[in-house]
């Protein structure tokens, strides 16, 4: 595989396949009679992702688990960048997420900028040691630590780093790590995918008293370091359609908003709608 360096050892590549409609199950079936090292474990029907990775857990082999969202592409040599961060006292990592849009609109351009904040606020937090946040769509964790994730979870990853934290264990941004994914492309689309993340925030905070580290909740939390990230983003990349960063707001009050009105209804979001947009990069 192209992705990793020939001195790193692959046990095995575990897709989980969960009420695929498309023609995931035959390509990966191929795939494995050609390589031993491929195992395909399908589900008749989508039961969330928290039910996915329980699978995944419970079948997979080797010391460093990676976890990879299928609808994302890896940049080379990725998987081994965050592989080789898990040091001693290392319970988890994570990769610098990046959208790639099509068409640079006034959507993808809220979106984008979002990432770059929020890449800056993992990184900032992980060079302090205080990151308990295991986000993105590609992260490592060390296996046996947290076995179970419950089925009710809808924010996954998020809830895997405060559980690795609450057991004493360091989590870290790999910017070298990189994962490709698409964004949502109207207004609608952008909030229906905040709404669902803001909620499943609110939901740990809820049933772990600890908040996901995300710019959201760091704005709360640390109001001045949130406003240095965000200057400091404006400055790097020159940023000077403030319109643009205007309409990510306002769009993001409407999700926070919505994600309040909502959160008692929050188990029809651990299912989602998926976003045809965001499947396409």
């Amino acid at each position: 595989m192209e992705y990793l360096p020939h001195a790193f050892k692959l046990e095995e590549i575990l897709v989980v396949s969960s009420g695929s409609t498309d023609r995931t199950n035959d390509i990966v079936s191929r795939l494995a009679e050609k390589d031993q090292r491929i195992r395909l474990i399908t589900e008749k029907e989508r039961g969330g992702k928290a039910q996915a990775l329980n699978i995944f857990f419970d079948n997979a082999k080797g010391d460093i688990l990676v976890v990879i969202s299928a609808d994302t592409r890896i940049a080379k040599r990725s998987i081994a960048r965050l592989v080789d961060t898990m040091g001693p006292g290392v319970g988890g990592a994570c990769a610098k997420t990046l959208p790639r849009n099509k068409n640079p609109a006034v959507i993808e351009y809220c979106y984008w900028f979002l990432w770059k904040v929020h890449n800056r606020a993992l990184r900032e937090e992980s060079k302090n040691g205080t990151l308990g946040h295991l986000g993105g769509d590609m992260w490592a964790v060390r296996k046996g630590i947290v076995d179970h994730i419950p089925r009710d979870v809808i924010n996954d990853d998020a809830y895997l780093g405060i559980a690795l934290r609450k057991k004493g264990w360091q989590i870290v941004f790999v910017p070298k790590a990189e994962v490709l994914i698409g964004g949502p492309a109207t207004p609608m689309e952008y909030i229906h995918q905040r709404v669902r993340i803001v909620i499943g925030h609110k939901q740990l905070k809820e049933m772990t008293g600890v908040e996901p580290t995300t710019i959201g909740a760091l704005a709360f939390r640390k109001p001045l370091f949130s406003l240095r990230i965000l200057l400091d983003e404006i400055r790097i990349h020159k940023i000077r359609d403030y319109r643009k960063i205007l309409m990510g707001l306002v769009l993001e009050v409407v999700a926070q908003t919505l994600a309040r009105v909502n959160f008692r209804k929050r188990s029809k979001y651990l299912k989602w709608k998926q976003i045809r947009s965001t499947k396409t990069i």
